[in-house]
C-alpha cells in the first residue's frame, strides 16, 4: 500500500460525497441485469491476492489518496505497524450493501472513507481479540466465507488499465485468500472457482467502467488545492489514446501556415524553418505557435508567443498586426465559451469535448457533461501587408474549461450552467489564495517606482506598469500578521503590452505582499507615504478569486448526478450568487420532530420524557406504529396517518406538535422522504420537519466484534440528523465500547451535536432545545449535505437499500399469565445462547405486554439480549396523549426480533415461562420415566448436535474433562421436554 496522507495525525482530502458517489458508480455495474452481471465484486489487497493490479486499482478509486502509487508521507505510518497490516483488506461490493474486512490497525484509516457507505457490514476484531494471531487468521477466513455465502456469480477486477491481462481463474486459485477458502472447518470446504461462476462476459462491462472512471491526476488540469480536489467528481474523463491530430508542435514565424499545421511529419531536413529565417523577408521570426498535449489523451493547449519586450510601446507594424489578430482570437474563444454558458444550443463550431474512447463527443451528447471541453481558434496565413504575396504565418489560441450544469425544479425544469475556464484558474496557483485562512504565497518580484512599478512574472518575464496606464491603485492590509493586497486597476491602453493570460474583465491586477517580507517592509517605509499623497487613494476591494470559489460550490453539487434541485432551496445553497431567492417561511405548518434509534436505544423513554417535560408548553401528539406492525417501517401507513391527523385538526386554534417515533431497524431517510413527499400535495404543504434526533446506546449497537446492527449509521446520517443522544454508558466515557461507537458515529456525521441522556433522561435545557429545534433540519449545511450525499432525495427518489443481515419480527399472542421468575431467567439466558455468524435463531430484542401470575395488572416488558437490559413496568397505553384506538381485549403479546426466528420455536420458549397446566393425567417427571423410555429417547435423539465441550469417540460421549457417559449429554434436557409435552 502506498500514499497515505496525514495532516496532524488525520487523513486529509476525504470527502463523503466523493466516496459515496464512487461507490455508487461501482454498484451501478451490479444493477444492469443479464447473465454477465455478478452478485458481487470482490477486491482483496496485499498478499491475499498476490498484489493483484486490478484490485489495487479499484481500491485506489474507492479509497482515493489512501491507496496511491506514490509513497507520500508513508514513513511515519510504517513506523506504527508493517505495510502488510495496511493491505489487510477484503472488500465485497453488492448492489445494496458492502462487506468490508479489515484489522484494528487499518480500521481508523479506512473509517473516514466507509462510514458514509450505506448498509456496511464490517468485519473487524477488537484490539484485544486481534492479539491472538491464530484466532485472527481464522476470523479473516470465516469472514470471507460469510461474505460470499449467498453469491452465485462473483466479479473480480483482475487487471489494471495500463496492463490488460487475460483472466486466468487458475491464477486466481493461487491467491492465498482463495486457497484458504477450501480449508475444512473454517473455510468453505471446496475450491472457490469451482463454486463460483467465471464471468468472462463481465470483462467488457468492467473495462467500460474503468474507461469512464476518473484519474486523480486529471484534477491537476484545474490545479486545485488538496482540500478542494476532494469536492470534485470528474468520473468521466480518462484519456487513453494519443490522437494523431493532437500532436505537440512548436512552429516559428511564417512556417506556421495552414499547410504546415496540417502536416503531421514535421521533418525539417534544411535550415529553412529555423527561428533566424522564418520572419518577414527571411528575417528573424517575430512569433511562434505551440501546442502541448496531455501524455494520456487528446487534451491540448495551444498558444501564440511573441518575441520582444512587451512593455515597449512601439512593437513595430508586423508584431502589432499579429498581436491584434491574436487578441481577436483570444476574445473570440472566450466569447464562444461565454455564449455556450448561456445557451443550450451547440452551434459554436470550434467548441468540442474530449473523451477517452478515441473519439470527440458532441456537446449535445449527455456524456459530454462531465468531460473537459476545449474551445480553439486559428487565424492562419495572415498576409504581410508590407510585402506583397508574403504571409506572416498563423496565430492560434485554445482554452479548456469545465461545465457545471444544474437542473432547477419548479413547475418546469430550468438549466443553470456555470463555466470555469482553465486560463482563469491557472492564475490562482501563482498566488495560492486560501479563502478560509486568508493566506497568500507570492512568486516573483516587484519593484516600486514613484511613477509606476515593475514586476517579474515566473512565466511572462518583466512587465512594467507606467502611471500612464494606471487608473487607480487600492491597498488593503487587514493586520500585520495577514497578507496585504495591492489592487492595480489599469487602462485599456495597457492591454496590448500585457500578456494575454493576465487580462481580466475588470482590468485589475492583484499583488500579494507577505507579512514581514522585504516587499512588505519596503512598501510601508518607502512607497506608501509617497503614494498616499497622490490622487490614487486607498480602499478595500474584494479579490476576483471568489468567482473560482463559486464555481467549486456549484460544481460540487452538479457533479453528483442528474437529479434536480428544488427552486426553493437555491437561496440556501447559493447565498452569494444571483440564484438567491427568499426562503419560504414555515407559516402555520405543523412541525414534525423525528426520533429514531435501534431497539434497545431507549428512544421510547426519551420520547415519553420529552412529552411529559414539555406538555405545559402545548399539545403533543406521538406517532408510533402499533404493535401489530411487524413488517418494519411503512411509508404509506405514516402518510395515511398524516392525512388523518390534518383532517382532525381542522378548525381554529394552534396546531399541536407532532413527534414521529420511527420503528426498529429503519433507515431514517425513508422516514424523511415519506414525510416530505406525501402523495397529496395539499397535505405535503402542511408539514415541515424541525429536527431529527438519533438515540444510540453503545451497549446495544454491535452484533459482535465491531459489526454494528443494521441501520445504526443510517439512523445517524449526515445532513439528516442534527443531534445524537447517547443513552448508555454515559457515566463511563472512557469505556472502549463507548469510544468505539462515538468514533463510528462521529465519522458518519461530523456535524451532529452529541448529548448524554442515560436511558433517555435529558437533563439540560440546551439539549431539549436542540431536539425540538424548528429549523435545524433546513440549515444550509444540512441541506447541502443532503443534495451531495443522497441524490434524488428532494423528489423522494433516493433508494436506501437493505443490509446483509436482515432482522425480522415475530409476534406471538397468548392469554395465559407468565411466571415472573421464569420469564426473567429465560430472558437472561438468551445472551449465552447467541450464535455467531450466520446468527440463525438469535433473539436480540423482546417487547410486549403481558400479565404475570402475581398480579392482574397489564405490564409492558422489554429486553435487549446484547446489553442484558430488562424492563418491566405497568402499561401506560391509557395515556391520553397517545392517539389511536385503545386495546380493549386482555390478550397478551410479545414481539421478538432476531435472525431466523420461527413461530414454533418462540412458542416453545414461551411455554417454559409459564406455569405448567395440571391435567387429569398424572404429571410425569424424569424420575417417573422407565429406563426403557429413556433408552427410546436416547435412540431417537442420539444423533442430535452435541453441546460445546463434548465429542463422541465411537462408543461413548466424552467431555473436556475426560468424563465418559453412555447417554447423549443433552438427554436430561430431552427428557424434560418429553415430560413437559406429555403432561401438557
Amino acid at each position: 500500500m502506498a500514499g497515505i496522507r496525514r495532516v496532524n495525525g488525520k487523513l486529509s482530502g476525504i470527502n463523503p460525497a466523493v466516496s459515496c458517489c464512487r461507490l455508487r458508480q461501482v454498484q451501478s455495474l451490479l444493477c444492469e441485469g443479464g447473465t454477465a452481471t455478478p452478485d458481487g465484486i470482490l477486491c482483496s489487497l496485499g498478499i491475499d491476492s498476490r498484489y493483484n493490479e486490478g484490485c489495487t486499482e479499484l481500491a485506489k478509486y474507492l479509497f482515493y489518496g489512501l491507496y496511491g502509487r506514490n509513497q507520500l508521507n508513508l514513513d511515519n505510518v510504517l513506523d506504527e505497524f508493517p505495510e502488510e497490516m495496511l493491505d489487510d483488506v477484503i472488500l465485497l461490493i453488492k448492489s445494496e450493501c458492502v462487506h468490508l474486512y479489515c484489522n484494528p490497525m487499518n480500521y481508523s484509516y479506512l473509517l473516514p472513507y466507509v462510514s458514509h457507505w450505506r448498509n456496511l457490514h464490517l468485519y473487524c476484531m477488537t484490539e484485544a481479540e486481534y492479539e491472538d494471531e491464530e484466532a485472527a487468521e481464522e476470523f479473516k477466513i470465516s469472514s470471507f466465507v460469510t461474505m460470499v455465502q449467498d453469491c452465485y456469480r462473483i466479479g473480480v477486477p483482475y487487471s489494471s488499465q495500463g496492463h490488460i491481462q487475460r483472466f486466468d481463474m487458475f491464477m486466481v486459485e493461487k491467491w492465498p485468500l482463495i486457497q484458504a477458502f477450501a480449508l475444512e472447518g473454517i473455510g468453505g470446504g471446496s475450491f472457490f472457482t469451482m463454486k463460483y461462476k467465471d464471468l468472462v462476459n463481465f470483462e467488457k462491462q468492467w473495462s467500460g467502467f474503468f474507461s469512464s472512471m476518473d484519474l486523480e491526476s486529471h484534477l491537476s488540469i484545474l490545479e486545485l488545492s488538496e482540500a478542494q480536489a476532494g469536492e470534485i467528481l470528474l468520473f468521466n474523463q480518462m484519456f487513453l489514446y494519443f490522437s494523431k491530430s493532437q500532436q505537440p508542435f512548436v512552429l516559428f514565424g511564417k512556417h506556421s501556415s495552414l499547410e504546415d499545421l496540417e502536416s503531421y511529419s514535421f521533418n525539417f531536413p534544411s535550415e529553412s524553418h529555423q527561428v533566424r529565417n522564418t520572419g518577414p523577408r527571411g528575417s528573424t521570426a517575430r512569433h511562434m505557435i505551440l501546442q502541448c498535449v496531455a501524455p494520456k489523451g487528446p487534451l491540448a493547449c495551444s498558444r501564440t508567443y511573441f518575441f520582444g519586450t512587451t512593455h515597449t510601446p512601439y512593437l513595430g507594424e508586423v508584431l502589432l498586426v499579429l498581436s491584434q489578430m491574436y487578441s481577436a482570437a483570444v476574445q473570440g474563444v472566450l466569447s464562444g465559451i461565454k455564449c455556450y454558458s448561456h445557451t443550450t444550443t451547440f452551434t459554436i463550431a470550434y467548441l468540442k469535448s474530449v473523451f477517452c474512447i478515441s473519439r470527440i463527443i458532441p456537446l449535445s451528447d449527455e456524456e459530454s457533461r462531465y468531460v473537459v471541453k476545449t474551445a480553439s481558434m486559428t487565424v492562419h496565413d495572415i498576409p504581410d501587408l508590407q510585402c506583397d504575396g508574403g504571409d506572416l504565418g498563423s496565430v492560434v489560441f485554445s482554452e479548456s474549461f469545465l461545465e457545471s450544469s444544474i437542473n432547477i425544479q419548479q413547475k418546469g425544469t430550468i438549466l443553470i450552467r456555470l463555466i470555469l475556464i482553465r486560463m482563469e484558474c491557472l492564475l490562482i496557483p501563482q498566488r495560492k489564495f486560501d479563502l478560509h485562512n486568508k493566506q497568500v504565497k507570492s512568486t516573483g518580484k516587484i519593484v516600486f517606482f514613484s511613477e509606476g512599478l515593475l514586476f517579474i512574472h515566473s512565466q511572462y518575464g518583466s512587465i512594467t506598469l507606467s502611471k500612464d496606464h494606471i487608473s487607480n491603485i487600492k491597498f488593503y492590509d487587514p493586520d500585520s500578521s495577514a497578507v496585504a493586497s495591492l489592487f492595480v486597476e489599469y487602462e485599456s491602453s495597457l492591454l496590448p503590452h500585457l500578456p494575454f493570460p493576465l487580462h481580466s474583465s475588470d482590468q485589475c491586477l492583484v499583488f500579494a505582499l507577505q507579512p514581514r517580507s522585504k516587499s512588505h517592509r519596503a512598501f510601508y517605509s518607502r512607497v506608501l507615504s509617497v503614494w498616499q499623497n497622490s490622487e490614487s487613494g486607498l480602499s478595500l476591494q474584494l479579490c476576483c478569486i471568489l468567482v473560482y470559489a463559486r464555481f467549486l460550490q456549484h460544481f460540487a453539487l452538479s457533479s453528483i448526478g442528474q437529479e434536480p434541485i428544488l427552486y426553493d432551496h437555491l437561496g440556501v445553497l447559493f447565498p452569494s450568487a444571483e440564484l438567491r431567492n427568499p426562503v419560504n417561511s414555515q407559516g402555520d405548518k405543523v412541525v414534525i420532530t423525528i426520533i429514531t434509534g435501534l431497539p434497545g436505544s431507549h428512544k421510547e423513554r426519551l420520547c415519553n420524557f420529552l412529552v411529559q417535560l414539555n406538555k405545559e408548553h402545548g399539545r403533543w401528539v406521538v406517532y408510533q406504529p402499533g404493535p401489530d406492525s411487524c413488517e418494519g417501517f411503512s411509508a404509506s401507513h405514516l402518510q395515511l396517518y398524516l392525512s388523518s391527523f390534518l383532517e382532525s385538526q381542522r378548525g381554529p386554534g394552534a396546531k399541536p406538535r407532532l413527534l414521529v417515533l420511527s420503528p426498529g431497524y429503519t433507515d431514517v431517510l425513508d422516514v424523511v422522504q415519506a414525510v416530505l413527499f406525501h402523495p397529496d400535495p395539499v397535505v405535503q404543504a402542511c408539514f415541515t420537519i424541525g429536527a431529527v434526533t438519533a438515540c444510540v446506546d453503545p451497549l446495544t449497537s454491535c452484533v459482535e466484534h465491531r459489526f454494528a446492527f443494521p441501520k445504526l449509521l443510517e439512523q445517524c446520517s449526515q445532513g439528516i440528523v442534527s443531534t445524537v443522544v447517547f443513552t448508555g454508558l454515559t457515566a463511563e466515557q472512557k469505556h472502549p465500547l463507548m469510544q468505539h461507537v462515538q468514533q463510528l458515529v462521529r465519522s458518519a456525521n461530523p456535524t451532529a451535536a452529541f448529548t448524554l441522556a442515560e436511558r433517555g433522561a435529558v437533563t439540560r435545557n440546551e439539549d431539549v432545545n436542540l431536539i425540538f429545534s424548528d429549523g435545524s433540519f433546513n440549515e444550509p449545511q444540512m441541506l447541502r449535505a443532503r443534495y451531495v450525499l443522497y441524490p434524488g432525495w428532494c423528489k423522494g427518489r433516493f433508494f436506501s437499500g437493505s443490509g446483509s443481515l436482515v432482522l425480522t419480527q415475530q409476534r406471538v399472542a397468548f392469554n395465559r399469565p407468565l411466571e415472573r421468575p421464569l420469564f426473567v431467567t429465560r430472558c437472561k439466558a438468551l445472551k449465552s445462547s447467541l450464535k455467531p455468524s450466520p446468527f440463525r435463531g438469535n433473539v436480540y430484542n423482546i417487547w410486549g405486554k403481558v400479565r404475570f401470575s402475581d398480579s392482574d395488572q397489564l405490564m409492558e416488558v422489554s429486553y435487549n439480549t446484547v446489553s442484558g437490559s430488562l424492563s418491566i413496568v405497568p402499561d401506560q397505553s391509557t395515556d391520553p396523549l397517545t392517539p389511536g384506538t385503545k386495546e380493549t381485549n386482555t390478550s397478551c403479546f410479545l414481539i421478538f426480533d432476531g435472525v431466523g426466528l420461527t413461530e414454533d420455536g418462540l412458542k416453545d420458549w414461551l411455554r417454559l415461562c409459564a406455569k405448567q397446566r395440571q391435567t387429569k393425567k398424572p404429571k410425569k417427571t424424569k424420575n417417573a420415566l422407565s429406563s426403557q423410555e429413556i433408552k427410546r429417547i436416547h435412540v431417537s435423539r442420539h444423533l442430535d448436535p452435541l453441546p460445546p465441550g463434548y465429542f463422541y469417540n465411537g462408543y461413548q460421549y466424552v467431555d473436556i474433562f475426560g468424563e465418559k457417559r453412555n447417554l447423549h449429554p443433552s438427554i436430561l434436557f430431552l427428557v424434560v421436554i418429553v415430560c413437559y409435552r406429555t403432561s401438557a
